[in-house]
């Protein structure tokens, strides 16, 4: 069974690769070349295969369709592709 304090690192860890994907989409469509629509994640991030799982659900269903919605993304998903929307460049000293 998982200790308590090993479960709140696990859901920090989750929270924080979550909470940043906005910006690291934003960053690295900086160069104008597509994505692919997979989370960004830093190379010190460690997530197991289940935090992974939850943050690519997180990443396609929520974090894209709102940066779409804002006008900052196109993302296709029959591509998997994510790329420049019609307002990143307005908002992009922002992130």
């Amino acid at each position: 069974m998982e200790t308590r304090s090993r479960e709140i690192e696990r859901n920090e860890r989750l929270e924080t690769a979550l909470r940043e994907q906005p910006r690291r989409v934003i960053a690295a469509l900086v160069d104008d070349e597509p994505l692919d629509a997979t989370p960004i994640l830093r190379d010190d991030e460690v997530l197991s295969c289940e935090e992974y799982v939850t943050l690519v659900y997180e990443f396609h269903h929520v974090v894209l369709p709102e940066l779409a919605a804002a006008g900052l993304v196109r993302f296709d998903r029959l591509e998997d592709e994510v790329r420049r929307g019609e307002q990143f460049v307005a908002v992009q000293s922002a992130f």
